[in-house]
C-alpha cells in the first residue's frame, strides 16, 4: 500500500471507476483536491466513470453535480444504483410495487407506468432509503418488514450503503433496512456496489465513450466504503483505492490522535474488522494525487 501520485495512476490505469459521495463531495461541499486530481487525470488521457450507489438515475446525478460546480467533462460517464434499479422496475410490468423511501427518490419511477401500493397489497418492493433519514431509526421499520416477511415479498435494495455522511451528520441508507430484513430471514436483492452488475454497466459505458480495448488490470476503483467500493472492486477483479475520510472516518479517528492516519494502522484495522474485504492497494485520507 502506497500513497500514489498522478503519474503513477495515469501510467498504470486507463480507467478510473470513482465513487462520488465521500470522495468527490460530502453532500454539502465539493472536495477541490479530488476534483483537481480527477481533472488532471483526464488531461493525461485517462478515462473516468463515476459510479455511485445513489438510488437515482444517472441523469439526475449529473444535474446535481453540475449544479454543485463539477465540470461537464467529469460528469460525462455516470452509472448509478438507480440505473440498475430502473432496469428491474421496467421489467415488473403490472405487478403493484411498494416503495420504501423518501419522496425525493420518486424520480426513479418517471416514465414507468407502475401501480404503487402499501406493504399489504404489493407484489414487489423496492427500498431507496428511509422515509425520513433525519428522524427515523431502523426500529421504525420493524412492523413493515414483518408484514413483508409474512407475505413472502422480496425486498429490492436500490442503495446497498448502510450509512452516508452529509457534512458532519451520519445518515442511514437503504442498505440498513435491507440488512435488517435479511437478518429476519427475508429475501433481499441488491442493486449497486459491491455487486457485479453496476461494474459491468460502468465498463460498458466507459468503453462506449472511448472505444478502447481494456483489461481489468488497467482499471482502478476509488471509494470510501469498505463493504461496497473496496469489496466490490475485489469481487470484480480490479485494484482499489480507499479514501479514509468518508463514511468510515469516525471509525479510524476514534483511537488516533493525529489527522493523518497511518496506512499500517488502516491495514491492520481492515484485516481485523473487515475480514471479508481484500486490503486496498492504495490508501489516502482524501483523494489528492497532485
Amino acid at each position: 500500500m502506497t500513497k500514489p501520485k498522478l503519474s503513477e495512476i495515469s501510467n498504470n490505469y486507463s480507467l478510473i471507476l470513482c465513487d462520488i459521495w465521500g470522495v468527490v463531495h460530502n453532500g454539502n461541499n465539493l472536495f477541490p483536491e479530488a476534483i483537481n486530481s480527477l481533472s488532471s487525470y483526464l488531461e493525461t488521457g485517462g478515462n473516468i466513470c463515476l459510479i455511485t450507489n445513489a438510488p437515482r438515475k444517472s441523469d439526475i446525478i449529473r444535474d446535481y453535480l453540475l449544479n454543485m460546480g463539477v465540470k461537464d467533462d467529469l460528469c460525462r460517464n455516470i452509472v448509478s444504483s438507480g440505473d440498475c434499479s430502473y432496469s428491474w422496475l421496467a421489467s415488473i410490468k403490472d405487478n403493484p410495487v411498494f416503495h420504501i423511501g423518501p419522496e425525493k427518490d420518486n424520480s426513479l419511477f418517471l416514465g414507468l407506468d407502475l401501480k404503487k401500493v402499501n406493504e399489504f397489497d404489493c407484489l414487489e418492493c423496492i427500498c431507496t432509503g428511509f422515509f425520513d433519514e433525519y428522524t427515523e431509526s431502523i426500529d421504525d421499520y420493524q412492523k413493515i418488514l414483518e408484514t413483508l416477511l409474512k407475505r413472502g415479498i422480496a425486498l429490492h435494495c436500490a442503495n446497498p450503503d448502510l450509512y452516508v455522511n452529509k457534512g458532519n451528520i451520519q445518515l442511514p441508507c437503504a442498505g440498513l433496512i435491507a440488512q435488517s430484513y435479511s437478518r429476519m430471514g427475508g429475501e433481499v436483492v441488491y442493486f449497486g456496489k459491491p455487486h457485479s452488475f453496476i461494474y459491468e454497466l460502468a465498463l460498458e459505458r466507459a468503453l462506449a465513450s472511448k472505444h478502447d480495448n481494456l483489461s481489468k488490470k488497467n482499471i482502478l476503483a476509488i471509494g470510501d466504503g469498505l463493504n461496497t467500493d473496496i469489496a466490490g472492486a475485489s469481487n470484480f477483479g480490479i485494484d482499489s483505492f480507499f479514501i479514509i475520510n468518508g463514511v468510515h472516518q469516525r471509525e479510524f479517528q476514534k483511537n488516533n490522535e493525529t489527522s493523518e492516519i497511518d496506512n499500517n494502522t488502516v491495514r491492520d484495522y481492515i484485516n481485523k474488522y473487515y475480514t471479508n474485504v481484500v486490503t486496498p492497494k492504495y490508501i489516502m485520507n482524501s483523494l489528492n494525487l497532485l
